[in-house]
């Protein structure tokens, strides 16, 4: 999206997939838009919100405001899933982006089995973001 500011670190967690050498198209994380920006208490709540749903948090930097997930098994498919959340510019307006990944374990004719690329699950990040706008905003 033209326009877009983002700090380096919402630029880590937005491309932590693409690392891994997957070659697919540029993936936009879920908006989640908070009336009146961020509030002071976004980053305690997402952040309880995601280790209860998700376990264990690999990365908790409340000065870039970014939280990610490490990889935790599905219940509903042979995979993996894990999210981040971080701050996200647009424009004037601060709000917070939410993507989930998911990963799924494959077994080749030949050879070992190996997990597929990561991709983006845009049911559960709209989950997601449902859940931490109504936690962030009771």
């Amino acid at each position: 999206m033209a326009g877009r500011e983002r700090r380096p670190g919402a630029r880590l967690a937005i491309f932590a997939a693409a690392a891994a050498g997957c070659a697919g198209p540029s993936y936009s994380a879920y908006p989640l838009d908070l009336p009146g920006g961020v509030p002071a208490h976004a980053f305690a709540v997402c952040r309880d919100a995601l280790a209860a749903r998700f376990g264990a948090l690999v990365t908790v930097d409340a000065a870039a405001f970014l939280l990610q997930t490490d990889w935790v098994a599905c219940a509903d498919l042979p995979g993996e899933r894990r999210a981040s959340v971080f701050r996200q510019i647009d424009g004037a307006v601060a709000g917070l982006g939410v993507v989930v990944e998911v990963r799924r374990l494959t077994e080749p004719l030949l050879g070992l089995p190996r997990w597929t690329a990561p991709r983006g699950d845009a049911a559960a990040e709209r989950e997601l973001a449902d859940l931490l706008r109504a936690a962030i905003n009771p």
